[in-house]
């Protein structure tokens, strides 16, 4: 027993070590995991799920707290006769530059996404629609002095739409909906430009679905 109870005590040393190397690995690819499901692979923005987390958090902040909070939806012109004219290396490349534009152009408290396509949100917590509004016009801005490297020549516009907070906004969906029909009277207006929901009264007869423009 004397002589076996050093090994004893290295094998258990040497187990704890394995066991906690082990547990350290799986939180390590656990976080990995996380991340990659927080993230778009393409832009490095932030996944759907997570931005639609974030947005919901904030509507919820709004109707509790009295929070402001606003969404842009940015959308790139044209893109789909960019994408079947040039191709996708062409086309990737411009949601890769759009995203980076727009990583740049946001605060540190806002959470920037990819919705799906060529379209991006931006979650700008605490903020009115001017603070959103001069942030939506900068993006705006730079996305105009993208080149991109397969097709120097070729010149992005995007169209934003933009919707505060407000209380008849009781879901996501409804928040969403009053920046997806910002958005469409951007288009509807002639494109490259910014439009805030609150500025919607007057053309109540324009269609609020920027999914029925054609070419957007």
């Amino acid at each position: 027993v004397v002589f076996t109870l050093p090994i004893i005590v290295v094998h258990t040393m040497a187990v704890s070590i394995a066991s906690y190397r082990l547990i350290r690995t799986v939180a390590r690819q656990n976080r990995q995991l996380d991340e990659l499901r927080r993230t778009d692979a393409q832009t490095g923005l932030a996944a759907r799920s997570h931005w639609q987390e974030q947005a919901s958090a904030s509507l919820e902040r709004f109707h509790t707290h009295a929070e402001p909070a606003c969404l842009l939806m940015i959308d790139i012109d044209r893109f789909k006769p960019i994408n079947d004219l040039h191709g996708h290396t062409v086309g990737d490349e411009a949601i890769r530059a759009v995203g980076r534009v727009i990583r740049d152009c946001v605060r540190a408290q806002d959470h920037a996404g990819r919705y799906g396509g060529d379209e991006f949100v931006v979650v700008c917590s605490n903020a009115r629609t001017a603070t959103a509004q001069a942030m939506a016009e900068r993006i705006r801005e730079q996305i105009a002095t993208v080149r991109l490297r397969e097709l120097p020549g070729l010149r992005l516009t995007s169209s934003i739409g933009l919707a505060e907070t407000q209380p008849h906004q009781r879901q996501l969906r409804d928040w969403i909906n009053d920046a997806d029909a910002a958005l469409y009277r951007a288009k509807h207006l002639g494109r490259n430009q910014v439009s805030a929901f609150q500025a919607l009264a007057a053309a109540a007869n324009a269609p609020l679905s920027v999914a029925s423009a054609p070419g957007t």
